[in-house]
């Protein structure tokens, strides 16, 4: 498939064109989420090794390989003492950026407002760490009003890294930059979920980063399944001094369960950890992102996400892993994704991972 008929593909799934096949089964509704330590499978502190760092892009910000995503639901606002450890425990172990949104809709009714316990709980590291949002004017607000109410929640005169998804022609470029001028954001970038978004926005936004979710599962359509298809996303982006940041590493919220309960069923006997195995995928995957972002919800999360950067190759078994998820997941995923998301499974590759040398290629 050349790059043409992805960014065709891409389109129609961005304009949430209905695809042919796809099936009308509703979305997996997500459980309770262990957040109580004995609520929560067992995963002892990482130890032994070092989180590596990078360099954003050409920003000049020195970057932890593996990051404390955000997406809380509402629900889990009375956990804030415990979210609190976590956040520390990620920092004790290397994590430098933690990302927050506001205002994330949960299954309970209203947002989650992180903003106010975030900077109550980084206040004694606050210069020690890079802050990351989506930065959107909530309630009416203008963009200043909201950067002054951010500062002032933060507890900061700046942020580390700011995004959003706009036209070129957008205005909101021009007052996210003209922070930025002024040392209120350090890093002004855009999160894309496809190849269009891509087009959209490189060489005619002068972004410092770019955000794309890429994982075992969902990835040709920024390598692309041949060589000769089109020049893969990281080498664009690098080419054009954009630092390279990725998300979803397990698939996303609507997956990411429904693949660890497969890994269990067809590896019963197995003592292999499906999110290690999902991790490591992207480390050893040749993009060599500067960070990859993805939400955690308990202890036990961060010490097995940490734990695979701090032992980061990866076996055949893992890959043999991968590879019967995978096949396994096929006939099911697109039940499993709410119709605005239906679109990624043209982004699944069919290439087995044993059998591929893609992940050990430099793009």
């Amino acid at each position: 498939m050349k790059r043409r008929d992805f960014i065709k593909k891409g389109a129609a799934g961005a304009l949430g064109t209905a695809f042919a096949g796809c099936s009308t089964t509703k979305p997996r509704e997500i459980g309770k989420i262990p957040l109580w330590k004995e609520l929560a499978p067992f995963t002892p502190r990482p130890r032994g090794g070092t989180m590596p760092m990078s360099e954003l892009g050409n920003t000049g910000i020195k970057i932890s390989n593996f990051g404390f995503g955000s997406h809380i639901r509402a629900e889990m606002r009375t956990y804030d003492k415990q979210r609190e450890h976590i956040i520390h425990e990620a920092y004790d172990l290397g994590v430098n950026v933690f990302d927050v949104y506001d205002q994330e809709q949960g299954v309970s009714q209203g947002g989650s407002y992180q903003y106010e316990p975030f900077g109550r709980q980084i206040k004694s590291i606050n210069n020690d760490v890079l802050v990351s949002i989506s930065f959107r004017p909530y309630d009416g607000r203008t963009p200043e009003q909201e950067l002054e109410r951010d500062l002032r929640l933060f507890g900061r005169d700046h942020i580390d890294l700011v995004r959003v998804l706009r036209q070129p022609d957008d205005s909101m470029w021009e007052t996210l930059f003209r922070f930025k001028e002024k040392g209120h954001i350090r890093a002004v970038g855009a999160p894309i979920h496809d190849m269009k978004h891509a087009d959209m926005l490189i060489g005619k936004v002068p972004i410092d980063f770019i955000l794309f979710p890429y994982n075992f599962y969902h990835n040709i359509c920024w390598l692309g399944e041949e060589e000769d298809d089109f020049d893969p996303l990281p080498t664009r982006l690098r080419a054009n001094g954009i630092g390279v940041l990725t998300m979803k590493p397990f698939a996303g919220d609507y997956l990411s369960q429904p693949f660890i309960d497969i890994a269990k069923q067809v590896r019963k006997e197995s003592e292999i950890s499906f999110t290690q195995a999902a991790l490591r995928y992207v480390i050893n995957s040749g993009l060599k992102p500067a960070s990859t972002l993805t939400g955690m919800y308990n202890l036990s999360n961060l010490y097995e996400n940490v734990g695979a950067y701090y032992r980061p190759e990866i076996t055949g078994e893992e890959k043999e892993l991968l590879d019967d998820v995978r096949k396994a997941a096929t006939q099911e995923a697109s039940a499993w994704l709410p119709e605005h998301y239906k679109w990624l499974e043209n982004w699944a590759s069919k290439k087995p991972i044993r059998d591929s040398e893609q992940n050990h290629k430099q793009v």
